[in-house]
C-alpha cells in the first residue's frame, strides 16, 4: 500500500494528474493576489497618510518642493540599493520573469521576489513615471513558482503554476478575470492548452476574488458608456488604428534607442532618468505616478488636446527610458496611459472636424489604450479581453479588434518590430528565443516517453532470479550502482553458454552495455534533451527520488525523437 507520500508525489508532484495541479493554482492564485494586494496597499497608504492630497494618484496636490524630494530621494534610493547588488540579484520584471521562464524552467529565485517588491514601491511611491503591473506579474509569476519549489512539482507543471501567478496578477491588478488568464498564455507561456487552460483560469477567479474582497468591484478605471453611434465611424477607427501602430512603433524604437545607455554606469541611466521626470513634472506633474487618475479624466474629456498631446509625448519619452535601463517598475501601466492620450486626441479631434456629430471621446479612448497594448506587447487578444472586462460592453468587441489589429499589423509587418519584452531580452545572452519544437518539448513530461519495461538488477545475479526476470520479457536490464543497461538477450545467452554457473556476472559476459546518465522524474523532454548533449549520451535513468535511489524508467534520444516526430500535438 503507497505511503501518504508517495501518494502525494502521485497526485500532486510528479503525476499528470489536474486535480491536484488546479488545488495547487487555487492556491497560488489566492496567494499572489495577496502579495499584490499588500503591494498596492504599501504603494497607497504612505502617499495619503503622510501627504495632502486626495488620493493615492494626486501627485499634482503636492507643492514642487515636496515632489522633488519624493523624486531624487527614492531615485537615490534605488540606485543605492542595486549598486551594491550583483547582477544576478538585480534582475526583475517580466523580462526576468520570460528569462527564467525559458532558461530555467520557471524557477524563480525568491529574493528577486522580495527585490521587486521593495523596488517597485518606492519607485512608484516616489513618483516615478510607471506602473505597477509589470512588478506585479513578476510577484504572482514567482509566487506561484515557489510554491512549484516547494512541493517539488515537475517542471513543465512548473511552468503552468508561475502562470497561474501571473493571470491572478492581472486579474487582482485590473480587476479583469479573462484578460489575466489570455495574457499568462499569450505572453509569458506562450501558448494555448487545454491542460494550462483549467488551473490557470483558477488561479484568475481566485486574483479577482481576493481584489473584490479588497478593493471592491470597480475595475482600474473609470469607464463612461461608450458606443459606436454609426458605421461610418469605421474609416475613423481605421485611422486610430494606424495611429496607435505608429505611435506603439515610435514606443519600441524609443526602448532601442535608450538601450545604448545599457552599458552607463547606474548613477548615469537612473540617475538621469529621475532627473529627467523631476524636469519635466515642473510642467507637467501629470505624468508622476502610474497616471490612472489622468486616464480617468481622459476618459471622460477633461483634459484639453494639448495637454494631452505633451503627456502622450513625456510619458513615451521616460517610459522608453526606463523599460531600456531595467529600472525596477513596470510599462504596461505607462502604455496603456499612452494609448488613452491617444485616443483622447483622436476623440477630440473627431469632435472639431464634426462639431454637430455625437462623439463619445471616452470610446476612442478605450480603443487607443486597447490598440496600444495589443500592438506594443504583441498581445492583441489580451488586450481584446480587457477592453471587454473593462467596459462591460460587448458592443465595443468588432471596432477594438479593428484598432487592435491594425495597430498589431502596423508594428509587426510594417515596421518588422517584435514585442517591447523582445527588445528589451534582445541584449540578453542568456536569453534564447523559443521555438516549437523547443516548446512542444518543455512542455511534455519526461514520463510521457519513457520505457516502463526496465528491471534495476545487482551485477551478481542468480540463476534462478534471472531466469525470474526474463520471464518478465524486460526491454532493458539496469545494472544497480553501475549506470549501465544490458539488453536481456545478453543474460540469456550466458545463462545457457554457463549452465553449470549459479550466478552470472553481468559486467563479465559478452554484452552491448550502454551507458547512462541520470534525470529526476520531475525533468521535461527538453531537460533530458540538453543533457544528453550535454554528455554525449544516448541513454538516461530516470529516479523518482534519485537519494532514496528509487528508479523509475529510462529514456533514450531515439525515445525523444519519436515522442515528437509520430505523438499528436498535445497543446490543442
Amino acid at each position: 500500500m503507497p505511503s501518504i507520500r508517495q501518494t502525494w508525489q502521485n497526485l500532486i508532484t510528479l503525476s499528470d494528474n489536474q486535480i491536484g495541479l488546479a488545488g495547487l493554482a487555487f492556491l497560488t492564485g489566492i496567494l499572489s493576489a495577496g502579495l499584490i494586494t499588500l503591494f498596492r496597499l504599501a504603494i497607497e497608504l504612505p502617499l495619503v497618510t503622510f501627504f495632502p492630497i486626495s488620493s493615492p494618484e494626486d501627485y499634482e496636490g503636492l507643492t514642487q518642493h515636496s515632489r522633488s524630494i519624493l523624486l531624487l530621494a527614492g531615485g537615490a534610493l534605488l540606485i543605492l540599493i542595486f549598486y551594491w547588488l550583483p547582477p544576478e540579484r538585480r534582475s526583475v520584471g517580466v523580462t526576468h520573469v520570460l528569462q527564467r521562464m525559458e532558461r530555467h524552467q520557471g524557477y524563480l529565485p525568491a529574493r528577486n521576489l522580495i527585490l521587486q517588491w521593495v523596488a517597485a514601491a518606492i519607485a512608484i511611491i516616489s513618483g516615478h513615471s510607471a506602473g505597477r503591473e509589470g512588478p506585479a506579474i513578476h510577484m504572482g509569476a514567482g509566487t506561484g513558482s515557489l510554491i512549484g519549489q516547494h512541493t517539488n512539482i515537475a517542471h513543465h507543471r512548473l511552468r503552468i503554476l508561475a502562470g497561474a501567478g501571473v493571470a491572478s496578477a492581472i486579474s487582482a491588478s485590473f480587476n479583469t478575470p479573462m484578460a489575466g488568464v489570455i495574457f499568462a498564455m499569450e505572453v509569458v507561456l506562450l501558448e494555448y492548452s487545454i491542460r494550462g487552460f483549467i488551473p490557470i483560469i483558477l488561479a484568475s477567479v481566485a486574483g479577482a476574488i481576493v481584489s473584490r474582497a479588497v478593493f471592491g468591484h470597480e475595475t482600474a478605471f473609470d469607464v463612461p458608456a461608450l458606443n459606436l453611434t454609426s458605421l461610418w465611424e469605421i474609416p475613423y477607427i481605421l485611422l486610430l488604428g494606424v495611429a496607435a501602430g505608429l505611435v506603439s512603433a515610435g514606443y519600441i524604437y524609443a526602448v532601442k534607442g535608450f538601450q545604448k545607455l545599457g552599458h552607463a554606469p547606474l548613477v548615469i541611466r537612473w540617475g538621469g532618468l529621475t532627473l529627467a521626470t523631476l524636469a519635466i513634472s515642473w510642467w507637467l506633474p501629470e505624468i508622476l505616478g502610474i497616471g490612472y487618475d489622468t486616464v480617468n479624466e481622459a476618459l471622460n474629456g477633461q483634459v484639453i488636446f494639448t495637454s494631452l498631446l505633451l503627456l502622450l509625448i513625456a510619458k513615451l519619452v521616460l517610459s522608453a527610458w526606463a523599460a531600456a535601463v531595467s529600472f525596477p517598475a513596470g510599462l504596461i501601466g505607462p502604455v496603456l496611459f499612452i494609448g488613452a492620450a491617444l485616443g483622447g486626441l483622436m476623440g477630440q479631434l473627431s469632435v472639431w472636424l464634426v462639431p454637430d456629430y455625437p462623439v463619445s471621446i471616452g470610446f476612442y479612448t478605450m480603443l487607443g489604450m486597447g490598440a496600444m497594448m495589443g500592438a506594443v506587447l504583441r498581445a492583441p487578444l489580451a488586450a481584446l479581453v480587457a477592453l471587454l472586462e473593462l467596459t462591460a460592453n460587448p458592443n465595443i468587441i468588432m471596432p477594438a479588434m479593428l484598432a487592435i489589429v491594425i495597430a498589431s499589423i502596423v508594428v509587426s509587418e510594417v515596421f518588422k518590430l517584435p514585442s517591447v519584452f523582445s527588445v528589451q531580452l534582445g541584449g540578453n545572452a542568456q536569453y534564447q528565443a523559443p521555438n516549437p519544437v523547443r516548446q512542444m518539448l518543455r512542455n511534455t513530461w519526461v514520463a510521457q516517453a519513457m520505457q516502463h519495461s526496465v528491471i534495476e538488477v545487482n551485477r551478481h545475479l542468480g540463476r534462478e532470479a534471472a531466469g525470474f526476470i526474463l520471464q518478465r520479457d524486460p526491454s532493458w536490464l539496469l545494472i544497480a550502482d553501475e549506470d549501465l543497461l544490458i539488453r536481456p538477450a545478453a543474460v540469456a545467452e550466458a545463462l545457457e553458454t554457463n549452465s553449470d554457473s549459479e550466478t552470472v556476472d553481468l559486467l563479465a559476459i559478452p554484452a552491448d552495455r550502454q551507458v547512462a546518465g541520470k534525470i529526476s522524474l520531475k525533468a521535461n523532454l527538453q531537460d533530458a534533451l540538453d543533457l544528453m548533449q550535454e554528455g554525449q549520451l544516448q541513454w538516461l535513468i530516470v529516479y523518482r527520488d534519485e537519494r532514496r535511489h528509487e528508479f523509475a524508467g529510462v529514456v533514450s534520444r531515439d525515445d525523444i525523437n519519436s515522442y515528437y516526430q509520430y505523438q499528436p500535438d498535445t497543446s490543442s
